[in-house]
């Protein structure tokens, strides 16, 4: 099992890695872009992809 927990976390580096690695300033303008929005929205989206990502990996 911990071998599995450690290569999970780096495929999310990896992955979150990607789009500032590849494409920094629309990163950056995405990320300014949060920062104008409403802190309940930013929760509301945050809790849904954590639910997305509890169903994903009970559906493993």
């Amino acid at each position: 099992m911990g071998n599995e927990l450690w290569l999970a976390l780096a495929i999310v580096f990896i992955i979150e890695g990607i789009m500032p690695l590849l494409l920094p300033k629309q990163w950056q303008q995405m990320l300014s872009l949060i920062t104008l929005q409403p802190a309940d929205k930013v929760r509301k989206y945050a809790g849904c992809l954590v639910v997305t990502g509890v169903v994903l990996l009970f559906m493993l």
